[in-house]
């Protein structure tokens, strides 16, 4: 989306004039914002001029505090729409050089319109999708926090939670999976109270009930189709930002660690599984998830 567009639509809808939103924005951030004027800002709003990163930033968690929404003015869209309006910009700084979740598959011969990436319950073949997550997922991942082909086929199918798939000329390259569930049930998940295996489908959130997304799987043979998962992914926060609470994870993988740390999620505990392996919990809220300078670059760059 034009920022020009979006910081005009958030003004207009708080019914706020430039003169205000210039006293508010001085009063909100002094240090970036000490010599705006209503010339700037509506320098800003014909696409004249554009503040740089730091300034889209600042104005992004102006209006999420005046408003309390993780990304305001966009919650009326849908995954598709939201997806279609933000680009792969800082995309590539999240995304951690992996050998174990992103793979380096060459990359040149595709074009990411031939990148597609689907829901599993889309998808003809899932039951072959199932079988790959699953192994997979069982291994790069310790006994404590492995799963059952049952439970993701169970799981995927529900309506609240995201299993995605990427498609290149009729091959699966990448996999993305994330679960939303009750508060309740996600506090016991990041403390250690409860394993993956002991989710129920009872845990999960209903469609349109507020809950916090806990991901459980991600791959890719390379960097263009993890790219492509994680902006579907984004999308998908963005879309639904009303139902979301937090986002968190629990993993031993050094990779994930990373990407997660990428994703503005922040080290919460850890558990101590043998000599060797610690499993480690972060989490962090939607709001700040999507408050960071690559969240700025994806929906605001052109």
């Amino acid at each position: 989306m034009d920022f020009y567009k979006y910081l005009k639509q958030c003004r207009e809808n708080a019914h706020t004039t430039q003169e205000e939103l210039v006293s508010e924005l001085y009063n909100h951030d002094k240090e970036n914002f000490e010599n705006l004027d209503t010339v700037t800002l509506s320098r800003w709003e014909r696409n004249t001029t554009k503040p740089n990163t730091l300034k889209l930033l600042s104005i992004l968690k102006y209006f999420q505090k005046s408003t309390h929404e993780a990304l305001p003015c966009w919650d009326h869209y849908s995954t598709e729409e939201v997806e279609n309006l933000i680009c792969t910009v800082g995309m590539n700084n999240i995304l951690s050089r992996s050998k174990q979740l992103i793979l380096n598959f060459p990359s040149e011969m595709m074009q990411l319109d031939e990148l597609k990436v689907y829901p599993i319950r889309d998808i003809q073949k899932a039951h072959a999708l199932f079988e790959l997550n699953m192994d997979l997922h069982n291994a790069t991942n310790h006994l404590y926090s492995q799963l059952k082909i049952e439970q993701f086929e169970a799981w995927a199918m529900h309506p609240a939670n995201l299993f995605l798939a990427c498609e290149y000329k009729e091959g699966f390259v990448g996999l993305f999976f994330s679960v939303r569930v009750r508060q309740e049930v996600f506090e016991k998940l990041l403390n250690f109270e409860m394993r993956k295996s002991e989710i129920t489908e009872a845990d999960f959130a209903a469609y349109d009930e507020v809950g916090s997304n806990f991901l459980l799987s991600f791959y890719a043979i390379n960097h263009k189709v993890a790219t492509m998962l994680l902006v579907r992914h984004y999308a998908y926060l963005i879309a639904n930002q009303k139902q979301i609470l937090e986002i968190g994870v629990t993993t031993s993988l050094t990779e994930v660690k990373k990407i997660v740390s990428n994703m503005n999620m922040h080290f919460y505990k850890s558990k101590k599984l043998e000599k060797h392996t610690e499993l480690e919990a972060y989490r962090e809220n939607l709001h700040k998830v999507l408050a960071t300078e690559y969240v700025v670059k994806m929906i605001f760059s052109e």
